[in-house]
Order: structure tokens, then C-alpha cells, then sequence
């Protein structure tokens, strides 16, 4: 419970929608790993993001990228690009791999910062009863590349995802995911499964768009 409670705080931190600008996407998991928060804040052309994760160790990712449209106006692509800097818990040996570093006098607690650039592509477009969604990221910090496509039944408010994560620390990670909106609160239930790491998660989402 200690890894999860910065989680916790940062979910109980968020901005209410009614200061969230455009709009605001919150997704909250939990595993018998740990968990992950996720949440972007859209204003005008610009995107706040957080990302607040634990398992072995923790780490936090702060982002702001720039917006830029094309293509049909109706449902355009949209291309985002700016800055990113992660902080986390790192191991003693790991100190020179990072921008900043800092570890105590026993070498038993260390932490990392390093800073870089993040790209992203992505779309919504409806068709009738469906909705498709596509997103392609890459940071350059731990050169971390995510592939995702969605489903979403428009009139139930059913969906199912597909995604794919890799980046340069560990293998290249596919996983499935399931969500069901509750009534009109903005809210979804969500379940998913990444099959390297043999991980299920349950969490919920939260979206003013």
C-alpha cells in the first residue's frame, strides 16, 4: 500500500471538470503489480499530462505537448509533440543512466530524473453505431513506443481495446481491454490483461469529450 499511495493522492488531487479546460481523460488501474494513473488535461491547443505508476518502484511523468490538426475537420488526425520529464525510484547502480540523480548516504534510496521529447498522433472518428479510435506515442525517455486501437458500441457504451507497449527496458508487451461506461456520468469500468507480463488489471476512467 506504501507504493500505491502516491496514486491515490494524485487521483484525489484532479482538477474537476469544470476547470478542465477542453477536456480531461483519467484512467486509474490496479494489478496485483500495483497501479497506474493516467490523466491528460486539454486546453486550447495545449495537453497537460500525469502519469503516476508503482510496482518495483515508482515513478512519475510529467508532459506538455503543443496540438496540431489535419485532415478532415469533422474527425481530424491530430499530431502533438512537446516536452516530457520523468522522475523515479532507481537502484544505486543505475545513477549514471539518468540527467539528475540522487542517492543518500547509505546508497539505499536513490532517485532519477531525466528529461526528452514525446510525440503522438491520434484519432476519433465515428461510424454510426461504432466508434474507432487510434493512437500511436513515443517518448524519447527509455525510448518508449505505444500502439493502440478501440472499439466503442456508441449506443450501449461497450468497448474493447487493443494496444502494444515497448520501450528499451524490457520486452515488447501486448494487451486487451474491455470497458463499459456508467450510464451518462462520464465514468467507465475497465478490465484488461497484458500477456508478457501475465497482468490483469481492473480499473476505472473518467472523460468529459
Amino acid at each position: 500500500m506504501r507504493r500505491l499511495a502516491p496514486i491515490l493522492c494524485c487521483a484525489l488531487a484532479l482538477p474537476l471538470p469544470a476547470t478542465a479546460g477542453n477536456g480531461i481523460w483519467t484512467q486509474l488501474d490496479f494489478s496485483n503489480e500495483g497501479g497506474l494513473l493516467v490523466t491528460n488535461v486539454e486546453r486550447g491547443r495545449q495537453v497537460y499530462g500525469l502519469v503516476v505508476g508503482s510496482d518495483d518502484q515508482s515513478w512519475v511523468t510529467l508532459s506538455l505537448l503543443r496540438t496540431w490538426q489535419f485532415g478532415n475537420p469533422d474527425a481530424p488526425w491530430k499530431l502533438r509533440a512537446g516536452t516530457a520529464l520523468k522522475a523515479e525510484e532507481i537502484g544505486w547502480w543505475e545513477a549514471e543512466e539518468q540527467d539528475y540523480a540522487y542517492c543518500d548516504a547509505e546508497m539505499q534510496d536513490c532517485y532519477g530524473a531525466r528529461a526528452g521529447v514525446r510525440l503522438q498522433v491520434d484519432r476519433w472518428k465515428s461510424y454510426e453505431s461504432l466508434g474507432l479510435y487510434l493512437m500511436a506515442d513515443y517518448s524519447s525517455i527509455d525510448n518508449a513506443r505505444l500502439g493502440v486501437a478501440g472499439l466503442t458500441h456508441l449506443p450501449t457504451g461497450f468497448g474493447g481495446q487493443i494496444s502494444v507497449y515497448d520501450d528499451d527496458d524490457g520486452a515488447t508487451v501486448p494487451a486487451v481491454m474491455v470497458s463499459m461506461k456508467l450510464l451518462d456520468t462520464g465514468f467507465s469500468l475497465r478490465a484488461g490483461h497484458k500477456f508478457v507480463e501475465e497482468e490483469t488489471f481492473l480499473g476505472l476512467s473518467f472523460s468529459t469529450y
